[in-house]
């Protein structure tokens, strides 16, 4: 029963994921939409230094994926781990908190920093679910768990429309 309920929390964490990440990193002007952003990763070092209040909406979009887009490439080939080393799945979406923390320390902009604040807020709250969840496995409530998981991707659609809007 408890392989079950990780299962289930891993396909519902990497739904979350491909759509909240994949998509709301994608600040490259929009038009390539939820393809695989995190396929076309670009290697460019973090120089897009947050210029205070003259960073665009663009330059915004870019330092929070250029912060955020390696580590979720990582973090998608580990989800299954979930299942067979729960407490090596959890450091790695630990260490993928900490990225998305410094994605929105990077972003400035008024109009995206508080899309990109609600995509860590609702991500952070999923990662405490998922650490619950490998803990007592037997009392997880998935339908929380579903329901975490659907303001991630919320959060993840609302963050790209303001980088593509």
């Amino acid at each position: 029963m408890s392989r079950k309920t990780i299962a289930v929390a891993t396909a519902a964490l990497a739904v979350a994921l491909l759509a909240g990440c994949s998509n709301g990193g994608s600040g490259n002007g929009g038009a390539e939409g939820s393809g695989s952003s995190t396929s076309a990763a670009s290697s460019a070092p973090s120089s897009a230094a947050p210029q205070a209040a003259s960073q665009s909406k663009a330059e915004a979009c870019n330092a929070f994926q250029s912060k955020v887009e390696d580590a979720a490439k990582g973090l998608q080939s580990q989800v299954t781990e979930l299942q067979s080393d729960p407490q090596a799945a959890v450091a790695k979406l630990e260490e993928f908190d900490q990225s998305l923390s410094d994605g929105v320390d990077a972003v400035q902009n008024a109009d995206v920093k508080p899309k990109a604040e609600a995509f860590r807020s609702a991500y952070t709250d999923m990662l405490t679910q998922i650490k619950a969840i490998t803990a007592d496995p037997q009392s997880a409530d998935l339908s929380a768990f579903s329901d975490t998981t659907q303001k991630v991707q919320d959060a993840g659609t609302d963050f790209q429309q303001a980088c593509t809007s």
